[in-house]
């Protein structure tokens, strides 16, 4: 899913081609990557999107620069408290290979759950988007055995609680009518769905595979601000093949070729 265009190990710094070559990343080699996760998340948004897209907990940048590539008619704003990666974001934005939608990005250091008056410090104004994504921490502190390595266990590891603020600040984001994308563990599905409980409504549930006939150990959610409809589950999303390579449908979203059609 990524090749390695550029080497810097002197700064532990990699310059990587993602979702097909449609975009290039400026990370860190250690850590928290960009990966499955962020290419699936980022299907949920069409190419004939338009209006404005804010994506919570940008790392460096990956799901904010792949919405640009792939719908020319959308502005993007990646919110990241870590101000290291922001700086990669911006130096892969100064990139060449990117210039096609680099204008259309804009990547702000902040905390995704700072109150309204600190957001709108940043230039965060409330109800201004029409898309809200987002793939927060998946674990609890105290319930995993956390990575030594700091970004990386950011990342993953978080308080209880902050789905809930996570879901409070897209909220807060979202237009009304606006459409909410996420991804978390299947196995959070109740906790994702008190989260959103109040904010958005019609969700709907996209579940992941790993192969025919396991168990998911994802969940795609694509979710309405204000909405009151009811929650549907939608046919599940299976990755690979019996061979272990991608199945056909998984590979044209990884290459920036299909989207899902929640």
């Amino acid at each position: 899913m990524t090749a390695a265009a550029e080497d810097s190990s002197a700064t532990e710094i990699s310059v990587d081609r993602f979702l097909g070559g449609l975009v290039t990343l400026v990370q860190p080699r250690r850590g928290h990557r960009a990966g499955l996760d962020a290419a699936l998340l980022q299907t949920l948004v069409p190419a004939g999107a338009s209006g404005h897209a804010i994506d919570l907990g940008s790392g460096v940048g990956t799901v904010a620069f792949s919405l640009a590539a792939r719908a020319a008619a959308l502005t993007v704003t990646g919110v990241e408290r870590d101000g290291g990666l922001v700086a990669c974001g911006r130096a892969a934005l100064a990139r060449p290979e990117n210039a096609a939608f680099a204008d259309r990005v804009r990547l702000v250091e902040a905390d995704v759950t700072a109150r309204l008056a600190e957001r709108n410090l940043h230039g965060l104004a409330d109800r201004s988007a029409d898309w809200v994504l987002m793939n927060p921490p998946f674990d609890l502190a105290g319930q995993v055995r956390a990575s030594p390595d700091a970004r990386r266990r950011s990342a993953h590891v978080t308080e209880p609680g902050s789905l809930e603020g996570w879901c409070r600040t897209a909220a807060g984001f979202a237009k009304p009518g606006a459409l909410l994308g996420l991804i978390h563990r299947a196995q959070a599905l109740p906790d994702v769905l008190a989260a959103l409980a109040g904010w958005f409504g019609d969700i709907r549930l996209l579940p992941v595979h790993p192969a025919a006939g396991d168990p998911a150990i994802r969940i795609l959610v694509r979710a309405r601000g204000g909405s009151r409809a009811g929650p549907q589950i939608m046919p599940g999303l299976v990755l690979h093949q019996p061979d272990g390579s991608w199945t056909p449908a998984v590979d044209a979203l990884l290459r920036g070729r299909a989207e899902l059609q929640l």
